[in-house]
């Protein structure tokens, strides 16, 4: 009889434990895809430039954000004219395709307000306080979850056809950089 009581004050517990922690790191279920702070999301873009990273990486995912939570409400953190918050729903429904990557399980908390109301970086550079996607979430990744992506030359795509585009965002073909899919 001991056992059983045990057995079960050690159930209530684990309970007590999984509710207080879901908590303070919310899901929000839309079918089957659970969302948690800290993934990254991914969709192809309307944007103009999308084909051209599209043909660049040969992947259909061409911008990407990172879920945060203000309150208990979901939203990407994105690079798009400027670095800012878009509610997850209606980021998630600017595009048909669409997909997350998780690669911490503990919904780790993201601090995302020093990024707010940055530049768009056009020219892809990882060194000028400007962000464009996939540089942003790498950035978040590098320095607050200690994880790193690796980084790629701009020659390593398939850029056929798009060096005058390339030459006029002052984009060098030595250039580190990291696509959207590299975060895959």
């Amino acid at each position: 009889m001991r056992k059983i009581f045990i057995f079960f004050l050690f159930g209530v517990l684990g309970l007590f434990v999984f509710f207080e922690y879901e908590s303070k790191h919310p899901m929000v279920f839309k079918g089957d895809v659970g969302i948690c702070e800290g993934d990254i999301v991914f969709q192809t873009s309307n944007s103009k430039q999308s084909p051209f990273i599209q043909h660049a990486t040969g992947s259909k995912w061409t911008h990407c954000g990172i879920v945060v939570y203000k309150g208990d409400k979901p939203y990407v953190l994105e690079a798009s004219n400027v670095v800012k918050l878009t509610p997850f729903n209606e980021w998630k429904a600017r595009s048909s395709n669409f997909t997350k990557e998780r690669l911490i399980d503990n919904c780790p908390k993201i601090k995302y307000k020093k990024y707010l109301g940055k530049p768009y970086d056009t020219s892809f550079r990882l060194d000028n306080d400007k962000y464009y996607c996939s540089e942003l979430v790498y950035d978040i990744y590098k320095n607050q979850l200690g994880v790193e992506f690796k980084l790629r030359k701009v020659s390593s795509y398939n850029i056929l056809g798009l060096n005058e585009m390339l030459k006029n965002r002052g984009i060098k073909l030595n250039q580190l950089v990291i696509a959207p899919s590299d975060l895959l």
